[in-house]
């Protein structure tokens, strides 16, 4: 007898089992795919209205980023932008001065074509003076700052000396400021001693 009312016990909670909690369950895990099918954000909606349980909730905020991990990442990723535009800054630069220095180039090529076919002629005396004299005016032409980039990767000395004594006062003072403070100085003094010597 013990035997039968042991199986009459368990068979009402089997069959609650059976007959309700598991079909619930298999109705709910339908429930959530189908609205996850419409669009509707399921697992969001189930955090949000679970992150004020107890437990619960607080298993929810360790998942989520912090506020002080997203301001690392925030200012990482200016950064990373800033660096970024430098870059870029810099690339457009460089790409400015490789086209004036280009320029240089062809423009010195056609003076020393055109020094070499005055060289054939006697009409002209001091071709070293008027190549010179148009690589001043060049430079002056020029933007201060590309002239005093140029002018600073020049090794020779005198030439940038004689270049800076040939223009006016007032660019050859823009070029010097846009110089680096040792080089700006180094030149002001050649200058100086140049003009002194005259």
């Amino acid at each position: 007898m013990n035997n039968n009312e042991e199986k009459k016990k368990m068979n009402p909670f089997i069959l609650v089992l059976f007959a309700g909690v598991i079909p619930l369950f298999v109705v709910a895990i339908l429930a959530v795919f189908v609205l996850e099918m419409a669009g509707v954000e399921v697992v969001d909606w189930a955090k949000e209205k679970t992150s004020n349980v107890p437990i619960v909730g607080e298993m929810i905020k360790e998942d989520q980023p912090t506020e002080e991990s997203t301001q690392k990442l925030e200012a990482a990723q200016a950064k990373l932008q800033e660096r970024q535009d430098e870059i870029t800054e810099l690339e457009n630069s460089i790409g400015d001065l490789e086209s004036t220095i280009k320029q240089l180039e062809d423009e010195i090529l056609r003076l020393e074509h055109r020094n070499d076919s005055n060289n054939n002629t006697e009409e002209n005396q001091n071709p070293e003076e008027d190549v010179a004299n148009e690589m001043i005016q060049s430079f002056t032409e020029m933007k201060g700052k590309q002239a005093a980039q140029i002018l600073e990767s020049i090794d020779d000395d005198q030439l940038v000396v004689r270049i800076l004594t040939g223009m006016e006062p007032g660019d050859r003072g823009e070029i010097l400021q846009r110089m680096t403070k040792e080089k700006a100085a180094r030149y002001t003094e050649l200058v100086m001693a140049t003009m002194e010597n005259e």
